[in-house]
């Protein structure tokens, strides 16, 4: 075919989840293999991506649209796995955060920030993402102080 009658691909636009249309997270194979049973991501090209969006049962996808469902994986966060951590590297829990806002005092929260920034902070394997839960646990307190009445 014809070169003139080919679209480029936009290479400018983020990847997009083939079930939700959230934007992806591109992952590194180590994390990948941390979090997908054994074979399942074989069956992904890379570059592998992450969905983020909390309702959506994808886990990974690449950009030919092939997909990782939640339940091929573990060690996901909450919500996507609803007894997971929203820091892996240092076990914050969705109970620890209302436990925090219950006291009034965001103490556990702030301690989880603090050693995400620390050398030892395993992000890179033990987050979904690959990435700092730091923003994840920030959205998550501020989601359940405003649901709790908190502030």
């Amino acid at each position: 075919m014809n070169k003139a009658f080919c679209k480029e691909p936009d290479d400018t636009r983020p990847p997009r989840c083939p079930r939700c249309g959230g934007e992806g997270t591109r992952v590194e194979p180590a994390t990948l293999a941390a979090h997908v049973m054994a074979g399942a991501a074989a069956g992904l090209g890379e570059p592998a991506y992450y969905c983020g969006t909390d309702p959506c049962q994808t886990a990974y996808f690449d950009l030919l649209e092939r997909v990782i469902d939640v339940a091929a994986t573990h060690g996901l966060p909450w919500p996507k796995d609803p007894a997971g951590t929203l820091c892996a590297c240092h076990g914050l829990t969705a109970d620890d955060v209302d436990a925090d806002i219950a006291d009034g005092v965001p103490t556990r929260v702030r301690e989880v920030v603090r050693r995400a920034g620390l050398p030892d902070a395993a992000c890179h394997t033990r987050s979904a993402d690959g990435r700092s839960c730091v923003a994840r646990v920030q959205r998550h307190f501020i989601r359940r102080r405003a649901e709790l009445g908190g502030g």
